[in-house]
């Protein structure tokens, strides 16, 4: 299968739409997609992940990779759309605090944006 990532630029934050599976084929493409956006500049990231049926490990590395990145400048970086499972693995994995996950694309945009909202958990 394979990845499709679309961007769209609303009051500051980069929302990300992602469709397909997060694998070892498929995370060249999204690590590029991903840290070019951080590269040009781009501060806070909002990742839509509800069209990602599998995430695998080096879908987590290259999540890890944007997040430490974002915040060794400034930024942050939210999921949302997270399927109960990649909740559950964030959650269990302690990666839901580099990563937390919200319900909609707004209370992950005010997130990223230094606001309060409430998180999901797994």
């Amino acid at each position: 299968m394979s990845l499709q990532v679309s961007v769209e630029h609303v009051d500051g934050v980069v929302r990300c739409v992602i469709g397909g599976e997060v694998d070892m084929a498929t995370t060249p493409q999204l690590r590029d997609e991903l840290l070019g956006l951080v590269d040009e500049g781009h501060r806070h990231l909002v990742l839509d992940v509800s069209g990602v049926p599998f995430l695998d490990s080096t879908g987590l590395g290259v999540l890890m990779e944007v997040h430490r990145r974002l915040r060794d400048n400034d930024g942050a970086v939210a999921l949302v759309g997270a399927r109960p499972a990649l909740v559950r693995l964030l959650t269990i994995t302690n990666l839901s605090r580099a990563l937390p996950v919200y319900r909609s694309v707004e209370d992950a945009s005010a997130a990223v944006g230094g606001q309060s909202a409430a998180e999901v958990t797994g």
